[in-house]
This record gives structure tokens, sequence and C-alpha cells, in this order.
């Protein structure tokens, strides 16, 4: 992707909000205190850049060592299966090598991470963000690209009839994924500007070999496959004739905006208000930062909020008042009912009732603190880590994992160990038999899935 020059005079650091200008194939703010690398031509706009492309290659870099692992393990199973299965398990064997290549060389450019033995990294990969891993809504690919086309069209005129007759002249879609829909609404509306955000770069970097011309084949897995035909669909992605002028892409948080305050007339958010991490409240205060008194916010998805508390999973009445509360004038909301996800090669899939709104920005909102996920100290590596109870509550329980672990000797009894442990720490011994033999079946039940 060329970055345009009207994409670089909106882009804003997401950490000082000032502007970003070229340097030395990066992008950098006034005081040269923030960079961010362009990935393929693609700004790289989240906070932190170094911290986070390091958290996205070493999810990388875990999902090379299991899917290889789970390759291993079919080619294992197949040896030693019937007649009947042979055949199914050699051909998942093939397939899994077959995507893990495929999706190595789509993500080869955030891979700055080392690779570190897989047992290392089940211990100790990253756990931010929460809701996102490298193949989160890797299923979207397909859809937006190979056998979607019924959905996708449903999906851009739900965003077509809410919008009536109003023209875009800069379009932000938010939550883009490989960014079919911005792409289908760029050519439907024409606007100057359309950029689309997300944060999984193996979403977007393959929207980027599309939108470059670039044919490329990956492994589609159905979650119910129809028959062994179905059990591993070779998907061929073939690229667009050409790159859209006015599209652009950009990796980019939803809640740590990066262009500057009301860049866009209009923002389109996609099966996105309810995955997002933050309370609706915060979340909408940061979107009206993207809008000027007067643009407009186009939304459509689920309602099924991912929220760990009752208190922050709305509905439809409690988003229209929050969303008043936070300078934005809802119009009706619409219900419709659509498929998700609805693969020929898959049994099963979901009838989704999805609400979808328009809604104008009546009032500008004070943009609030940007949200520090991360302490001080884990982005200054030589920062003290502070000695809270939570840690060493932690380590006394892995401790504890780590000690029984280092019983199993090829001699040694669930009694004997279990005796030790109670002994050790005062516990009842019939209670301490009880949790060593939960724990050393656990592990035995992880390894062998189908015991």
């Amino acid at each position: 992707m060329k970055l345009s020059d009207e994409m670089l005079a909106l882009l804003r650091c997401p950490v000082t909000g000032g502007p970003l200008a070229p340097s030395q194939g990066t992008l950098q703010s006034a005081q040269g205190e923030h960079h961010y690398p362009l990935i393929n031509g693609i700004p790289w706009l989240l906070p932190h850049a170094r911290n986070s492309l390091l958290d996205w290659g070493a999810k990388l870099n875990h999902f090379r060592q299991v899917l290889q692992a789970e390759a291993d393990s079919l080619a294992r199973e197949a040896q030693r299966a019937n007649p009947a299965s042979q055949a199914r398990l050699t051909k998942m064997a093939a397939a899994k090598r077959a995507f893990l290549e495929t999706v190595t060389s789509l993500v080869a450019p955030i891979a700055t991470a080392r690779v570190a033995e897989k047992s290392l990294y089940d211990a100790l990969r990253d756990r931010a963000p929460s809701t996102q891993n490298l193949l989160s809504y890797e299923a979207n690919l397909y859809r937006d690209w190979i056998w979607g086309d019924a959905e996708n069209r449903q999906n851009c005129e739900l965003v077509l009839s809410q919008l009536g007759s109003h023209q875009p002249r800069r379009m932000l879609v938010l939550g883009a994924g490989s960014a079919r829909l911005a792409h289908d609404l760029n050519t439907a509306l024409s606007p100057e500007l359309t950029v689309a955000t997300d944060i999984n770069p193996l979403l977007l970097l393959a929207a980027d070999r599309v939108f470059s011309g670039e044919d490329f084949s990956l492994c589609e897995f159905p979650a119910q496959p129809r028959s062994q035909e179905h059990l591993a669909v070779n998907q061929h992605f073939r690229g667009l004739p050409a790159w859209p002028d006015n599209l652009q892409l950009a990796f980019a948080d939803v809640a740590r905006p990066a262009f500057a305050p009301g860049a866009f007339d209009l923002v389109v958010t996609p099966w996105l208000i309810d995955i997002q991490p933050y309370e609706l409240s915060r979340f909408l205060t940061d979107l009206n930062q993207y809008l000027p008194v007067g643009g407009r916010w186009v939304n459509f998805g689920s309602l099924v909020f991912n929220q760990r508390r009752d208190a922050f999973c709305y509905t439809v009445e409690e988003v229209r008042n929050i969303a008043s509360d936070c300078g934005f004038t809802l119009g009706e909301a619409a219900e419709t009912e659509m498929p998700y996800l609805k693969s020929p090669h898959n049994a099963g899939y979901r009838m989704e009732r999805v609400w979808s709104w328009r809604a104008e920005k009546t009032a500008d909102v004070a943009a609030r603190e940007a949200p520090q996920v991360l302490p001080g100290w884990a982005l200054d590596t030589d920062k003290p880590i502070p000695a809270v109870r939570y840690f060493q509550d932690f380590a006394r329980q892995h401790r504890v994992h780590s000690e029984l672990a280092a019983e199993v000797d090829g001699k040694t009894s669930i009694q004997a160990i279990a005796g030790r442990l109670a002994k050790q720490n005062k516990l009842d011994r019939g209670e301490a038999l009880e949790l060593v033999r939960n724990f050393f079946i656990e592990i035995y039940r992880q390894n062998n899935p189908g015991a």
C-alpha cells in the first residue's frame, strides 16, 4: 500500500495526539519520541508500537509451534489408524502444514520475536489483547473473499439503508477485519477517502495481498465439516485488478484514536461494539473523537456484549441513553435476521438477529485520558516489578504445581506424593490425596484428548 498524502495529513500519534511525519521508513511524532513502522506501507498505529509488534510476533511464533505439533500428532495417529481413518488424518496433517506455511508468509512482516520452545510459549505467551489472537475471526477471511457474496451483499445493503441519502466525504470502518465491507462501501459511495482499521495483522495483511492484486491459497477448516471432502478445503484468493486509489488501511486500536479529531464524517462499526473490551460509554467517548458535530455513525451487529460484568451488558434501550450521554442522537434501530459465516462446507451456521442504526453526533465530548493497559514497569523493562500480593499468590500456586510435577520419576505413587504434600502443608491426608490425584488426571487429560 502507498500511504496517500491525504491519509498522512489525518494521522496522529495515539499517545500524544500530535501529527506524524515520515522518517526513514517510519512515522514519528513531532518530538521524535514515538515511532510507528510501516508494514507493507500500512501504518502500525498501536501505542508502544515496538511492544505490540513483539506481542504479535510472539503470537505468530507460538502459533507456528502449535500448528507444527498438531500436524506431527496427526501424522503419527495416521500411521496406527485403521484404513478408513488413515486418509482423513493424512489429509489433515498435510493441510495443517500448508496452512502453517501460508499464514507464516502472510504475517512475515511482523515476525520480529525469536522462536522459543512450545512449552515456554505455553507458559509465558502474552495475554493481551485478551480478545484477540492470530486466528481470531480467521473464518471471516473466507466469508469476505471466497464464498460469502450473499452475506457481504446483505451487510453492505444494511449500512447503505441506514445512510439514506447521506454522501460521506471521508469514511472510516473500525474493526474492518479483512476489509471486504470497507471495499464494498467504498465502491458504492465513492468518497474522497475510505480508511479501514483493525488490530489483527493476519486479516489486514491478507486484505493487503488481495488489494495488491496478488493471488494466494489458504486452507479452510470448517468447524462442522459436511463430509471428508470438506475437512480441509484449499481456498484460492484472487487479487483485485487494481488497488482503489481512495482506500487506505491502518493497524489501529479503536479505543486509541490515531487520527485528527473530527477527521471523518462517517464512521461504520460492523460487529464491533459488543466485542471491543471497554465499557460502552468509554468506547463511545472515543468514537465521538473521530467525527465532527453533524457527522454520522452507522452500526450493525450483535448486542451480546463481551463483558465480564452483567451490569455492562446493555439492551438496545440502554445503548440509546448511553449514546446520548456521549454526544450521539440515535435514529430508529432496526432488527434484521441474517446468516453469519454460512460456509458451504460447514454442516451448521448461525442465524443472527442483528441491530443496526444511524446516529448523528450532536455534541463534542471531551476525550478521556488514554487507557493505560500495561503498567510502567512492563513498558520500561529497567524498572523494578512491585512486590504486590497477586504475584506472590501466583508464585506460590505455580511453585506447588512445579513441585508436584517434579515428583514424577517413574517410581513414586500418588499416595506417596500426597503424603508428603499433606505433611508439608498440614493438610488432611484424604483431601491431599484427592487434590493430587485430580492434578495429575487433569495433566493426563490435557495431553490425551481422547481419554
